[in-house]
């Protein structure tokens, strides 16, 4: 895999593939560049693919302080220097925290070097806070810091709290073996994901003052934060609007690939 050197000696590393107006496509938590395996071939023929793997994740190095505070900007800054170094103007792309780290690389990177941003159910807790939201916020702020809470110890499969909440009851219990082990085993940084959802520092006129277009895509059979997230968006960025994605919840990556493929590439 290739990798950038950052400004702090450490590595972030991506996968490349196709060719074209080049896309950066970022993963959710816990998770890696790989998470858009079905996505990519249906936009290879159209645009330079690169997926990286967020600090922690896959090949790229942890950040040097792993905790809450400041990991969304921390993350974003390592993005958005990746999205600088591509020489022109770039499609940004977030699922779930990956989503949160897109805004953040955004708000970091050269307005130039972003064309567009387009965002499959952020979980940018930190918008309901900012717009006042709190009948959405709250439910979720005791669900997540119980669970973070629960993580951080060390509880066994407690990341099917996690994967139940975004993904449907019962799902966690669905998924093959490798996959709940991966989960499980990625838990304890994926605490730190959530905590760092609720955390952020980026103010009502941060946001405002981001002007690129953003299309912001829910699932239509999802939990309900992530359309009460996408409002909350919709009145804090000027230039943002709203896209229902029939039939998909939070797994749209692997249930709607070209569905999420077109919608990207429109």
């Amino acid at each position: 895999m290739p990798t950038l050197d950052l400004p702090d000696g450490r590595k972030l590393a991506y996968r490349e593939e196709g060719s074209g107006p080049p896309l950066v496509l970022v993963h959710g938590s816990p998770g890696e560049g790989r998470s858009w395996g079905r996505v990519v071939p249906h936009l290879r023929e159209r645009f330079r693919t690169i997926c990286p793997d967020l600090p922690g994740y896959g090949g790229s190095d942890r950040l040097e302080v792993d905790e809450p505070a400041g990991r969304m900007t921390a993350m974003g800054a390592a993005v958005a220097r990746l999205v600088e170094q591509l020489g022109a103007p770039v499609r940004l792309v977030g699922h779930s925290y990956g989503g949160n780290i897109s805004l953040q690389a955004a708000l970091q990177a050269r307005p130039e070097a972003v064309e567009r941003i387009v965002l499959f159910e952020p979980v940018y807790f930190r918008a309901l806070q900012l717009t006042g939201d709190n009948a959405a916020l709250e439910p979720a702020v005791v669900h997540f810091e119980d669970y973070a809470r629960r993580a951080a110890a060390g509880e066994p499969e407690v990341v099917r709290l996690m994967i139940d909440y975004w993904f449907g009851e019962g799902a966690f219990a669905r998924m093959p073996d490798p996959v709940r082990g991966y989960l499980s085993a990625s838990a304890g940084r994926n605490a730190i994901d959530v905590r760092s959802s609720f955390l952020g520092t980026s103010t009502a006129a941060d946001l405002a003052a981001l002007h690129h277009p953003v299309t912001i895509v829910d699932g239509e059979t999802s939990h309900e934060v992530v359309r009460s997230i996408a409002r909350a968006l919709l009145t804090l960025l000027p230039n943002a609007r709203m896209e229902g994605l029939a039939g998909a919840n939070h797994g749209m990556l692997d249930t709607h690939p070209e569905a999420v493929a077109r919608l990207i590439a429109t």
